[in-house]
């Protein structure tokens, strides 16, 4: 038997970005936490990085981070050179929204190697608590109870993300358990896929309910890979 769930070691992440383009954009601050299953935070560190380009004001009204701020942080890489705990043991990771934060953590080698697989709280949350308003972090936050509401700049910053997406995760693991799946690892990752139909004029309809005429032609467009890859899957 392999080691329990609430025994297992995760790595969760966050990142502060220029933009909403994981493809394009650059990473402007990155946090993250060693926990057990169980809700243990082991370690945990945030830093600043240096994106190597101005970082619009969009975005920096949204997580309070400027130009002057990054101006003497390290590039992603140096970073990435200075904390070995990013990536050393090799453990799973987790975010809220891996499609997003997993293009940009996985531009290093060395980031990719140490965090194989991506274990996404957003999808696991839709799947496992089904009904919310909003899966947004500091809605499930809030709804589900997770912790003091943050105001100000500091709500959107790394370092605090980090943290409910690590409370989040203890809940989800407990619910998870609790409706009586295995307690298996590779159980709690093929819940967090996608199962239902995310938006369009079949959104809630499990995939495999979705006509596949309309299958095809989504395919056929410039959609997440996560997607892409639960709709192949279900045809």
């Amino acid at each position: 038997m392999g080691t329990s769930i609430r025994s297992q070691l995760f790595r969760v992440f966050d990142t502060e970005t220029t933009g909403l383009d994981p493809r394009t954009d650059a990473v402007v601050e990155l946090a993250w936490a060693i926990m057990r299953g169980d809700g243990t935070i082991l370690s945990s560190n945030t830093t600043l990085i240096n994106p190597g380009r101005h970082i619009p004001a969009d975005a920096s009204r949204v997580h309070g981070i400027f130009d002057r701020d990054v101006a003497q942080a390290p590039t992603f890489e140096q970073a990435v050179e200075k904390y070995t705990d990013l990536y050393v043991p090799t453990l799973p990771a987790v975010c809220h929204n891996a499609s997003f934060d997993s293009v940009l953590l996985r531009r290093s080698p060395r980031l990719a190697d140490g965090n194989p697989r991506f274990l996404c709280t957003l999808r696991l949350a839709q799947n496992l608590v089904p009904g919310c308003r909003s899966y947004r972090l500091d809605s499930l936050r809030s709804s589900l109870g997770l912790g003091a509401h943050v105001e100000g700049p500091v709500a959107h910053r790394a370092a605090n993300d980090v943290a409910t997406a690590s409370l989040l995760l203890k809940h989800l693991i407990d619910r998870y358990l609790g409706a009586g799946y295995a307690d298996e690892i590779d159980g709690l990752f093929e819940v967090a896929t996608i199962q239902r139909m995310p938006f369009g004029k079949h959104e809630g309809k499990l995939l495999t309910d979705v006509p596949p005429d309309y299958v095809d032609w989504l395919l056929t467009r410039d959609i997440d890979d996560d997607l892409r890859s639960a709709l192949e899957s279900a045809d």
